[in-house]
């Protein structure tokens, strides 16, 4: 599936609006800020320098694998679904990294790779999506759209990841989504003073195996663990 360059020109102009916006630094565009203080606070540390080029470097990872998926989503609506004649711009805002819980699509996704998941996800997780929001008109619009089958095709697409999505969330990977927690826990903990508590991998994968490892599999396997990592790191930008 291609990848059409007019919605790499609309997410550039989207992230300088953010910047200007916000005042998030240049480095940091459309990008989650997950510790309770600004970016300044690690910046006038020069012991925090190294950790926010690595931190940089690990929300790169997650980026890459969010906006892969987002443009792979774009790409397979039908030009006469209401979710593509909302315009890349109004897609985007909706559906951005800036308004989505990582563990809502790790529930409904855990490899990251089903189409519709990141809209799925509020159909499929605890709180669902706002009946007041904006959000959730167009959602309607877009199954009522679907249901009335005038595109077999993506019909069939949408189905099928509806059902993947579906069986998810009946049975979450749950260690996935405790390594999720565990890395919220520690960057809401976290006073940015020093490296010894960072959420970073030692701090995350320690916190894994003492509290998660014999209570959910019985494995305390750090490889076991490491490739759970790596999946985490599609949802949260864990720091190696």
């Amino acid at each position: 599936m291609c990848i059409k360059k007019d919605w790499q020109t609309e997410k550039k102009a989207l992230s300088d609006l953010h910047i200007e916006l916000t005042g998030s630094a240049e480095d940091l565009p459309n990008r989650i800020w997950p510790f309770p203080f600004s970016d300044e606070h690690l910046r006038d540390n020069p012991k925090m320098e190294k950790f926010l080029t690595n931190f940089s470097q690990a929300c790169e990872i997650k980026e890459k694998a969010e906006d892969h998926l987002l443009l792979k989503l774009w790409n397979a609506l039908p030009e006469s679904s209401p979710l593509k004649q909302l315009g890349s711009e109004k897609f985007y805002s909706f559906w951005s990294r800036l308004n989505r819980d990582p563990l809502q699509i790790a529930m409904v996704d855990p490899e990251f790779d089903v189409v519709h998941s990141m809209i799925l996800a509020d159909q499929f997780s605890g709180n669902g999506f706002d009946p007041k929001s904006e959000r959730f008109h167009i959602y309607k619009e877009h199954v009522k759209w679907i249901m009335e089958g005038s595109n077999q095709k993506y019909l069939e697409l949408w189905s099928k990841d509806f059902i993947k999505c579906k069986n998810y969330a009946k049975k979450p990977d749950c260690e996935l989504i405790g390594i999720i927690s565990i890395f919220q826990s520690i960057c809401i903990s976290w006073n940015g003073s020093e490296l010894g508590d960072c959420p970073d991998y030692k701090n995350i994968m320690k916190s894994v195996l003492q509290k998660y490892a014999e209570g959910l599999n019985g494995s305390n396997d750090e490889y076991y663990w490491e490739k759970k990592m790596k999946m985490a790191s599609r949802f949260v930008p864990i720091i190696y």
